[in-house]
């Protein structure tokens, strides 16, 4: 591991990611980057360690138009938000497994979970990475655009994200010095609507 204050020069640019909170959940004590810190389940100082016969909490699937009571959702959108990409992954996993794979909500959780990868891959400047998770992103989240009549599908608008996230992308991509950085001012943040108590929670804050 590196020292801590090449590390903290490392993530610094990511402190710089700001959004509303839709939940209360604290958020982990950092992100994880492979190579770069602890792993934050097979590691014993991870943040998110459990020793070996731990309970682990029980994950809830919710239908797609009760998404404002699914804290496992909400909690990912603020974890995509904050870049905490791999926690994202991770918090939106269970929910994937749980969902009809083939269906319309395990095609928008999948989406979602390839667009955190990609974030994290071009964090990573790994750029084999990024052009695969871009493009199997896109394809899982305009499957589901294609899909829907609705304007959002849990609490998103979807063909706007999938716009900006496309264009975010392509802008990152076509820099002149060919650098794979983020840029958080332009950043595709996963912006919902709608009625539940921890959106009421998350707009005060």
């Amino acid at each position: 591991m590196e020292s801590s204050g090449n590390l903290e020069n490392y993530f610094a640019p990511l402190l710089e990611f700001v959004a509303p909170r839709y939940c209360g959940t604290p958020f982990p004590a950092y992100r994880f980057v492979p190579g770069r810190n602890p792993h934050p389940t097979a590691d014993p100082r991870g943040h998110s360690y459990q020793e070996p016969g731990s309970i682990s909490e029980s994950i809830s699937l919710m239908l797609p138009t009760e998404w404002a009571r699914s804290l496992d959702y909400l909690y990912g959108c603020d974890l995509y938000n904050h870049a905490y990409w791999w926690e994202a992954h991770e918090a939106w996993e269970g929910l994937w497994q749980l969902t009809d794979k083939t269906g319309i909500q395990g095609s928008f959780v999948q989406g979602l979970i390839q667009a955190s990868d990609c974030h994290l891959k071009r964090f990573a400047r790994q750029a084999k990475g990024v052009e695969r998770l871009s493009r199997t992103s896109l394809g899982y989240l305009r499957a589901v655009v294609d899909d829907t009549t609705d304007a959002t599908f849990m609490g998103l608008d979807l063909a706007a994200f999938v716009r900006d996230f496309e264009a975010y992308n392509d802008r990152c991509d076509a820099r002149s010095d060919m650098t794979l950085d983020h840029d958080s001012r332009a950043f595709p943040y996963l912006r919902l609507d709608g009625p539940g108590p921890y959106l009421s929670t998350a707009r005060s804050q």
